[in-house]
């Protein structure tokens, strides 16, 4: 995250928080909430780690009162009835308020020239390090394959701590940002080491939120008309 730009062409600000949220529950929510409430974001992006994936993937939906099964980093449990105080009045499940499908296929034919590390490829790349070109994958009811690409939509986010940002964000997105609307996202990342890959995932977020701003801004304008 500390390697991304402050801002991007097409009039996009970054504000890119100084250092990596710890794998904690409350650190979390001591953090991220406090960080929505002050900035008020149009959008909201997060970045989690998701060693053994080989692919990107924007994630549809979380849940809450789950997270008492699993210990952070510091040994703590986040226990159903800290979530009943905190999120008493929403959901088990939230979704993104943005238009993943839109954002993905956009996202896919942004990236589409990138080449990828021989570990990272996708079923369809018959050569390792070869641009896929332009996306035209499409299934039997005409929507857009996301399941075969390296930057891919997907509805896995997990159990985990990337979970409890996710849906953490999407709640306090609704109460305190401009719009009062989850317009928050998050993304796994596949685990980057070597300069060359740690690269590629700054270019590939970048591509992310244009796409995800251009979605966004459509959006908006077709509400306002």
């Amino acid at each position: 995250m500390s390697r991304l730009p402050t801002s991007l062409p097409n009039n996009i600000e970054l504000i890119v928080h100084p250092s990596a949220v710890p794998v904690a529950y409350h650190p979390v929510i001591n953090t991220v909430v406090p960080l929505i409430g002050d900035i008020q974001p149009d959008i909201s992006l997060h970045l989690g780690v998701a060693e053994g994936r080989t692919y990107f993937a924007v994630e549809q939906t979380s849940q809450k009162n789950v997270y008492s099964l699993i210990s952070d980093i510091d040994g703590q449990y986040f226990e159903d009835e800290e979530g009943d105080q905190i999120w008493g009045d929403q959901p088990e499940r939230l979704s993104t308020a943005l238009d993943l499908e839109t954002v993905v296929a956009d996202w896919q034919n942004r990236t589409s020239e990138f080449s990828w590390p021989p570990w990272l490829g996708s079923s369809l790349r018959s050569t390792a390090l070869a641009p896929s070109g332009p996306v035209n994958v499409r299934l039997h009811d005409g929507s857009l394959d996301m399941q075969t690409e390296d930057v891919r939509w997907s509805d896995n986010v997990g159990i985990y701590l990337c979970a409890f940002i996710y849906y953490a964000s999407m709640v306090e997105m609704s109460r305190s940002s401009v719009a009062k609307q989850r317009d928050t996202a998050f993304m796994h990342v596949p685990l980057l080491q070597e300069e060359e890959e740690l690269q590629l995932g700054v270019d590939v977020t970048i591509e992310l939120v244009q796409s995800l701003v251009a979605s966004w801004r459509a959006q908006r304008a077709g509400g306002e008309a």
